[in-house]
């Protein structure tokens, strides 16, 4: 009895090493300034398609605080980029903090006559000289980019946005602590755009219900010019200093990525697809990743057109590779079902040969195997698929459908 305890006690602990694994929504990197003389430590999070895509690069959201605010923010992109479909699936790099006093010193610009005074220009040149051409080099980004600050880190995206409005595409100041130094940023707003009643920069704003802030009473002070072409603001009323960055968030990036994001959720040919991603690129400069959804609802739409749908694959594949992929995965899965297996394992090599690391692939291959009964090769296509989604850190829920596919093919072998 006590030989069958002791053996229960071990298979319990040795299950829960197995299962005790650690869950990661990102990485720790470092880049040394020689602005700033130090180490600056930041957090990035790569989206789900981030590793399996070929030529794809990505916009970036950077944000202020990261340690504070990394993990919320990570998992609100998840939802809304590659879960929800309402904006691009990005990158984000949230710069550290290194402590409350040399954060709030960092965000803060030097004004003379101001005690408390910081080196926000100096930041301002890390970020433009440093940490960008750093991100940029070692990771697959677009040529787009998004600064994001709240509280004490809005004074540094105003700053910047006033001062730098080239440095970033977007500006999103989450209940911006204005009210710092007896309003000392309507000076840095008078000497600037008071002077030029005008700017390239794109500022999005938010206010929580709380009172002196200093935003109001900032953005009464900002010329009529600047306010209608250059600013958007929006008040929460319910939610308070702490919590609205998250709707600040996805109100600010919704504006952004409008003309990005598809009300329809399908292309009816390729012509209305070609011109969608013209539009795309000429607003945002880059065609960014493909809706997975849209391409699924397009091929569904196509399904009985068969010479559309020729158009239109031919027309992802220029525009898109890894569009193309994913829309002749949907394809061959539609074939299978209709018990057209020679075609749907021409689609996807087709696909395979464009990208020959794509798991997905492999999974509805295995799938097209198995419905012709040939559970070995089956087999060898979801286990390389497999291989192939850890290597690529696919997420938790994408590496359940290989195991159930798997468990499929087992019972038929």
């Amino acid at each position: 009895m006590k030989n069958q305890k002791l053996l229960l006690l071990l298979v319990m602990f040795c299950s829960a090493i197995v299962f005790a694994q650690d869950i990661s929504i990102g990485k720790r990197d470092k880049v040394y300034s020689e602005i700033l003389q130090q180490d600056r430590e930041f957090s990035v999070y790569l989206p789900p398609s981030y590793n399996t895509s070929i030529n794809q690069k990505y916009p970036v959201l950077y944000i202020l605080d990261g340690d504070y605010n990394f993990q919320y923010v990570a998992g609100f992109l998840e939802l809304q980029g590659a879960i929800s479909e309402l904006i691009p699936e990005m990158i984000l790099v949230a710069l550290s903090g290194k402590g409350t006093k040399e954060y709030r010193r960092n965000c803060k610009p030097s004004i003379e006559g101001v005690e408390d005074s910081g080196n926000a220009e100096e930041m301002a040149g890390f970020f433009e000289k440093e940490l960008i051409p750093y991100v940029n080099k070692n990771y697959k980004t677009a040529d787009y980019k998004i600064l994001g600050g709240h509280s004490v880190g809005g004074i540094f995206v105003i700053n910047t946005a006033i001062n730098h409005p080239n440095l970033f595409n977007d500006y999103i100041a989450i209940s911006p602590a204005l009210w710092w130094a007896d309003n000392a940023m309507e000076d840095v707003l008078k000497n600037t755009w008071g002077k030029t009643g005008s700017t390239p920069a794109s500022v999005y704003i938010s206010l929580a219900n709380e009172k002196g802030m200093g935003v109001v009473e900032f953005l009464k002070k900002v010329p009529k010019s600047i306010m209608d072409k250059n600013v958007t603001f929006k008040e929460f009323p319910d939610e308070t200093h702490n919590s609205v960055g998250l709707p600040t968030y996805k109100w600010a990036l919704g504006e952004i990525f409008k003309n990005w994001y598809l009300d329809k959720l399908y292309f009816s040919d390729a012509e209305e697809l070609k011109t969608h991603y013209a539009e795309v690129q000429k607003q945002y400069g880059n065609i960014f990743n493909s809706a997975p959804s849209v391409i699924g609802y397009t091929n569904y739409i196509l399904r009985k057109n068969d010479k559309e749908r020729k158009k239109v694959a031919d027309a992802f594949k220029i525009i898109s590779p890894d569009a193309y992929v994913l829309f002749n995965n949907a394809q061959a899965g539609d074939l299978m079902e209709g018990k057209k297996y020679e075609e749907a394992e021409q689609l996807l090599n087709e696909a395979l040969a464009v990208n020959p690391n794509n798991f997905d692939t492999y999974h509805v291959l295995a799938k097209v195997k198995l419905a012709k009964n040939n559970a070995a090769e089956a087999n060898e296509a979801i286990d390389k698929a497999m291989h192939l989604a850890n290597q690529h850190q696919a997420r938790q829920w994408q590496i359940n459908e290989l195991l159930e596919t798997k468990a499929e093919i087992n019972k038929k072998q």
